[in-house]
């Protein structure tokens, strides 16, 4: 289709955002569930109909064209406006009189979200609810009404176009040991005391959580010797359980894990993430998303009173 057409494919323009988000066709692949080649196609389908080059090769890599960029920001509002109106049809056709959808990050959907879901329909007995897992680093992009994120400690707050910002809690991160491991019996173990252990690097995609893991280890004057790395939660705690290393975790992680592992308070410093909620302003006389907020506000004032003696140990 040449250049100069009335309308743009929602899904190139969602896929693009995807593409400048990760900076990468494969990661975006693998994240929408595409193969390489299809996002690629649909990018230069896209290059077609709007004229300009999107991404441009830079040796192995590629990167956004500056074009690009101001096109994936621009499509914010379509792409939110398409995702309401797809809820609306489908709500329409299931006969529901109320929808919310939520994105969480992996351990707060674990964690948080089976008693939150259980709240909500007790108390909305016609609320569809939606849950998705967002990995995504660009923050909320409009696909949902409520999206639980994590943070640095020390960020400003960044609360995209059309959203509210809620803060939930601070997360604090602890050590992950095998149970017979020398340090397992400690109440608090100094963070300089890790350096000279193996570790498993247990979620390597989360870029928040290892920089400030990466922080936290430079301002204790370690340097952490990786024997393992895995991208997500299940199997790096299942390769400290297997004696192979130790791992930093936030305590919302270890409260739902099962396996047989000790967990222990860091001291000299105390990684620490922040949790925080993002709504959409549309959704602020919408009483389910604004009790999901309350909910997740009790939740995460626990996150101060945690007692990593509490945890389950079993598998």
């Amino acid at each position: 289709m040449p250049y100069g057409v009335d309308m743009l494919d929602l899904n190139r323009l969602r896929i693009l955002r995807a593409v400048i988000a990760s900076g990468s066709v494969s990661e975006t692949a693998r994240r929408l569930g595409y193969r390489p080649s299809t996002v690629s196609q649909h990018l230069h389908t896209l290059e077609r109909e709007v004229g300009f080059t999107l991404v441009e090769r830079v040796g192995r890599g590629i990167v956004p064209t500056p074009a690009a960029i101001h096109l994936g920001a621009a499509s914010a509002d379509a792409l939110a406006a398409m995702a309401h109106l797809t809820a609306t049809v489908q709500d329409l056709r299931e006969g529901s009189v109320a929808s919310l959808t939520i994105g969480s990050f992996a351990s707060a959907a674990y964690a948080w979200m089976p008693s939150i879901a259980r709240t909500l329909r007790q108390e909305f007995p016609g609320l569809t609810l939606e849950l998705t897992i967002v990995d995504m680093p660009e923050g909320a992009d409009g696909t949902v009404d409520l999206e639980v994120r994590s943070e640095f400690t020390s960020d400003t707050a960044r609360v995209p176009p059309g959203y509210r910002r809620t803060i939930i809690g601070a997360d604090d991160y602890l050590v992950a040991l095998p149970p017979d491991h020398e340090l397992a019996d400690r109440d608090v173990i100094a963070l300089a005391e890790l350096g000279g252990h193996d570790w498993v690097e247990y979620d390597f995609r989360d870029d928040i959580s290892t920089e400030i893991i990466k922080h936290a280890c430079s301002s204790a004057g370690i340097t952490p010797r990786h024997v393992a790395r895995a991208e997500d939660h299940v199997t790096g705690l299942a390769f400290v359980a297997a004696g192979i290393g130790l791992a930093l975790v936030p305590a919302l992680v270890a409260s739902w894990s099962g396996f047989d592992i000790r967990y222990v308070r860091l001291i000299n410093p105390t990684p620490q993430r922040r949790i925080v909620a993002l709504m959409k302003d549309s959704m602020r006389t919408n009483q389910a998303a604004q009790r999901t907020i309350e909910l997740l506000g009790y939740l995460g004032s626990e996150l101060a009173d945690v007692d990593p003696s509490d945890f389950p140990v079993r598998w």
